[in-house]
């Protein structure tokens, strides 16, 4: 009996005692330090803050802008927008860009056209540019190309319905109208938003985004990191001259031709590139910075650089009168010292015009055009 139990007793399954695994499985929690995950919010809420901060500094949201214009204005009313203008110095006459953008944001079919205004009259009056329209117009920025005894050319962007683009090339007939000669399409014209004409079908072109896709385009305007390119289109083909600019509010040539100056609204400066006549090639000669986002660009026939710019940058586009976007135009003297180079020649709250997009010198007196306010502001300053 007792070698039965011992055998009985050897025969007792062996327990031992080994982690469980599977569904029977514990893990023990790891608490983290309550300290350090505050410390961790606490700074990711310092970062955003300083980001808001800086981001809404950048848009001018803490500026204080004061009117301040020594001199005085009148409105030309025209029914519709003028974002870009150009000017015939020697028949002072100006040429606008004109599109119902009211309409246009509702929905509807509207094309837009070319309007002139001959300022050697005392109460100019718009009226059409155009002997007729090309086909799908919606004119943008404008470029007026002017050699020797050549009919003058007027090359204009144009948006198509269906999200394409077209470089329109109007020649001016003998009565003065300008009809259209061509339209000029290539795939490197992505998003133009800015034209300077070299030749007769030559020209500049600024691609003021790149990137595609709505997040690519919030995300360059949040972290102020562009992707425009600078092309040259040599009569034939289209290649790009520059890249990586904070998007491009205005380019235009110097008077001589050496010179191309850009407008770089994000980075708030105005280029200026050395230019090959021979060839379009260009070299980036210096980099101005400006204490607000510039838009158009004019040149006059002094060489001066005159800048239609946004102190408050967050405010255009908005288009309710509590929202008004101030206008300041500058103007860049290259012939100066680098002290006295750039001076402000004109500062609005918006009352006035709102959102001015291109100023252009006109003998004693400038013009100023905008994006929506539906009108041109002809200003003369003080003796």
């Amino acid at each position: 009996m007792l070698h039965e139990r011992q055998l009985s007793a050897n025969r007792e399954p062996m327990v031992c005692d080994l982690p469980r695994t599977g569904a029977n499985a514990r893990l023990r929690a790891v608490k983290i330090p309550s300290i350090t995950l505050k410390w961790a919010l606490a700074l990711v809420a310092l970062a955003l803050a300083i980001f808001s901060v800086d981001w809404l500094w950048f848009g001018g949201a803490f500026r204080s802008v004061r009117s301040g214009f020594s001199g005085h204005c009148r409105a030309i009313a025209l029914g519709g927008s003028s974002e870009y203008l150009q000017l015939d110095r020697e028949r002072g006459l100006a040429y606008l860009s004109f599109l119902d953008r009211d309409s246009l944001e509702r929905g509807e079919a509207v094309n837009g056209t070319v309007m002139l205004l001959d300022l050697n009259l005392a109460d100019p009056a718009p009226r059409a540019a155009m002997t007729f329209d090309p086909g799908n117009f919606r004119p943008q920025a404008l470029s007026l190309f002017k050699r020797g005894s050549e009919p003058a050319r007027l090359l204009a962007i144009s948006r198509h319905p269906d999200g394409s683009y077209s470089i329109e090339i109007a020649e001016q007939g003998s009565s003065g109208g300008f009809f259209p000669k061509e339209a000029i399409r290539d795939p490197a014209f992505i998003s133009p938003s800015a034209i300077a004409a070299s030749g007769a079908r030559e020209f500049y072109l600024a691609n003021d985004n790149t990137n595609s896709g709505a997040w690519a385009k919030v995300k360059e305007a949040v972290f102020r990191s562009g992707s425009a390119t600078l092309i040259y289109y040599d009569g034939a083909r289209a290649r790009i001259e520059a890249s990586g600019l904070d998007r491009i509010g205005g380019i235009a040539t110097s008077p001589d031709a050496s010179r191309l100056y850009v407008a770089e609204p994000l980075a708030k400066a105005l280029r200026i590139y050395r230019r090959n006549p021979a060839n379009g090639a260009l070299a980036l000669e210096e980099i101005v910075e400006l204490d607000s986002a510039p838009a158009g660009l004019d040149v006059d026939e002094d060489g001066v650089v005159w800048i239609a710019a946004h102190p408050r940058l967050f405010r255009l586009g908005k288009r309710d009168a509590a929202s008004l976007a101030p206008t300041q135009v500058l103007r860049f003297d290259p012939r100066q010292a680098a002290e006295a180079r750039l001076t402000q020649v004109y500062l609005n709250g918006g009352d006035e015009i709102s959102g001015g997009t291109v100023a252009a010198r006109w003998r004693d007196e400038f013009l100023i055009g905008a994006l929506f306010d539906e009108k041109v502001l002809i200003c003369k300053p003080n003796p």
